[in-house]
């Protein structure tokens, strides 16, 4: 049955057919898998050596110009899709817990924003009962706290994007100009639901709370030192997680990368050593990763060709 969609911050009022909708995103009810891929790079806490199960999910509600992921991260009303499956919320549900049965670590359902709704029906409690490892949200972090409150009770681990504490880089690269209020108000309602973030004693595997990743963007320190400084100020020491991730990777075919002086490159030695000492700085950011300079590759970027796994 289709309906009217107004739950991200773009607030389209766009219907929502079975396959795809009119909205920015251009999602629809049923939910567009397009890939499923054991994950060895997630974050510490994610993975004691068996790696993540990473549900990667079609289209984007906000469509960053130099996503990695830019071959899944556009509408499905184009008409240049990469091969898909559409699931319904129980479909989903049971892939959930097919996907914990694996042996990974944890289960990891990558860019659901714009399907929060459809998750959260997907995810009932005998679905959550079944599921036998930590349930981690990976999104974006432009969303609507009544919308992710959706998913309390049935996320373990959420972790949201802090992209950009200033408008212009907001405007400019995701046409989210509001996108800094929305991150906070995001990351404040994800903590607010999972607590302080919870350890297992023996593996130190995260079984629940709130890691928030920030990718460094070359040339915008300063909107980088401001979203460091929105953890400090925001949370006490062990209640969150915080990664700091180099990874940036231009994608210069994209035209829009290409003749941007700032995106068409990576970042520098001397960009990734001043991130990491004002980090370094914050007595309040206590759990925190770093990645090398040397994770910006394309070779970490999964192929989206329609095979089920990427090693």
């Amino acid at each position: 049955m289709s309906y009217l969609c107004s739950d991200c911050p773009r607030e389209c009022g766009a219907v929502r057919n079975e396959y795809t909708g009119e909205g920015f995103c251009g999602a629809g009810e049923k939910i567009a898998v397009a890939k499923i891929m054991r994950h060895m790079w997630e974050e510490p806490v994610l993975s004691t050596g068996n790696g993540t199960e990473n549900i990667f999910i079609y289209g984007c509600n906000l469509g960053c110009v130099y996503c990695q992921n830019y071959k899944i991260n556009g509408s499905l009303r184009t008409s240049e899709l990469p091969p898909l499956t559409y699931l319904t919320p129980a479909e989903f549900g049971e892939l959930l817990v097919e996907r914990s049965e694996t042996g990974a670590d944890t289960v990891g359902i990558v860019t659901g924003d714009h399907y929060i709704r459809q998750i959260a029906e997907a995810i009932t409690p005998d679905v959550k009962k079944r599921i036998k490892t930590p349930l981690v949200f990976n999104m974006s972090g432009y969303s609507k706290p009544e919308t992710i409150a959706l998913l309390k009770g049935k996320i373990d681990i959420f972790m949201p994007d802090f992209k950009y504490v200033s408008e212009k880089p907001a405007r400019e690269y995701s046409q989210a100009p509001d996108y800094p209020a929305r991150a906070a108000e995001t990351i404040k309602k994800c903590f607010e639901m999972t607590g302080p973030a919870t350890f297992d004693e023996k593996t130190y595997l995260m079984k629940s709370g709130v890691i928030i990743r920030h990718l460094i963007l070359p040339g915008w320190f300063r909107n980088t030192a401001g979203v460091i400084d929105f953890v400090n100020e925001n949370f006490r020491p062990d209640e969150v997680v915080f990664s700091l991730m180099s990874q940036y990777t231009p994608m210069n075919s994209i035209p829009e990368i290409s003749s941007n002086p700032r995106l068409s490159r990576r970042i520098s030695a001397v960009e990734h050593k001043a991130a990491i000492d004002y980090l370094c700085a914050c007595e309040n950011i206590t759990m925190c990763f770093c990645q090398d300079r040397a994770s910006s590759s394309e070779e970490f970027i999964p192929d989206f060709d329609g095979s089920e796994t990427f090693q």
